[in-house]
This record gives structure tokens, sequence and C-alpha cells, in this order.
């Protein structure tokens, strides 16, 4: 499921950057700005799911190690 999440990200930030225009390089600044920030977005809560993710697996560890010794 992840995989396809990861491609269905991707098609929306190629379709965001699509622009049929006669020079190739005039720029949108504003879709480039909204790309930016929705992919630095997506790796802040990558980053804070990490964080909790470990957070939450050592707890569980540690009622484990509490019931064993009891």
């Amino acid at each position: 499921m992840g995989h396809l999440t990861v491609v269905a990200v991707m098609a929306v930030l190629f379709t965001l950057f699509m622009e049929a225009e006669a020079n190739p390089f005039t720029y949108n600044y504003e879709r480039l700005r909204i790309g930016g920030l929705v992919c630095a977005s997506l790796l802040f809560i990558g980053g804070l799911s990490i964080i909790f993710y470990n957070r939450c697996s050592t707890k569980n560890k540690k009622v484990e190690d509490d019931n064993s010794e009891i």
C-alpha cells in the first residue's frame, strides 16, 4: 500500500509541474512554491512519524518487561 501512495503523490506532483509553454525557461513560481511546500510538509510529517514510532515502540517494550518481572 505504501508504494501505491508514493506513486500517487509522484503523479500529482508531476501534473502540477507539467505545462505546455513555448519557452521552456519560463517558470511558474507559484506552482514551484506550492510543490516545494507539499514536499517539505510530507518530509516533515514523515520525520515526525518516525520519531513517534520509536517512542511508541519503546513504551510497549517497557510495559512488557514490567509485566514479566512481576
